[in-house]
């Protein structure tokens, strides 16, 4: 099994399921009580936040790109960054340590593929959903359109994360809110393009096909890990 270094802590709430996804993979696929070889390096939320804000990207990638450079220290073969807003910095945390950063969007481009869609609605941050990274950089992957919704569904979308979701609070009637913004929209698929999405919305909750990032990048992880084992 490989070592696996898992950058966190943007925030704690989905680096906590990141943690349980990886051990249950390792359980599931190694039998009995066997769990993942992992490494954790959390990011301080207080910190990444304000930068967040600040809209500094560049401290915001080096904060993630030092994370980085401590795994390396530590011993490990690969990194994964919990957070789709935090990808930002996973080009400079690979050319930082020389590690293979398994991204977040290559298995979300596989599932999307796999599944035919052409027009799925991106939920995330608001950086996510209109900023000049996610969806550009997606758009060199992808063969399709990911929509993005609408300045007020964005400023929605962002409160319920961000007041939210990152301190463990889920309100049925944000799963309200946010079921009603898909069903606005001409989409054939749900982009949960921000890690603590799945803590509110599941595949249950739609008839269209719905991209649960965190879980398809932890899957992603744990096939590096045990390639081979």
């Amino acid at each position: 099994m490989k070592m696996l270094g898992l950058i966190g802590g943007v925030s704690p709430e989905s680096t906590v399921i990141y943690y349980r996804l990886l051990n249950d993979a390792a359980r599931t696929h190694l039998g009995g009580e066997h769990s993942a070889n992992t490494i954790l390096y959390a990011l301080d939320y207080g910190v990444m936040i304000k930068h967040y804000t600040n809209k500094d990207w560049e401290a915001y990638a080096g904060e993630v790109a030092r994370g980085a450079k401590h795994l390396k220290a530590a011993g490990v073969d690969a990194l994964a960054i919990a957070s789709n807003t935090s990808h930002i910095g996973a080009v400079a945390a690979g050319e930082a340590t020389g590690l293979p950063v398994i991204h977040v969007m290559d298995a979300l481009v596989d599932a999307m593929e796999a599944a035919g869609v052409k027009r799925p609605l991106l939920f995330g941050t608001p950086f996510v959903m209109a900023g000049s990274f996610y969806r550009p950089e997606l758009s060199t992957r992808f063969d399709g359109e990911a929509l993005a919704p609408n300045a007020d569904e964005q400023d929605t979308i962002g409160r319920i994360i961000l007041d939210e979701l990152v301190n463990g609070v889920v309100k049925d009637t944000s799963r309200e809110e946010l079921k009603q913004i898909v069903a606005n929209h001409d989409c054939d698929g749900v982009i949960l393009g921000c890690t603590e999405l799945c803590m509110i919305l599941a595949q249950g909750d739609f008839d269209l096909p719905v991209f649960d990032t965190t879980g398809l990048h932890a899957a992603a992880v744990s096939a590096f890990a045990f390639e081979g084992v």
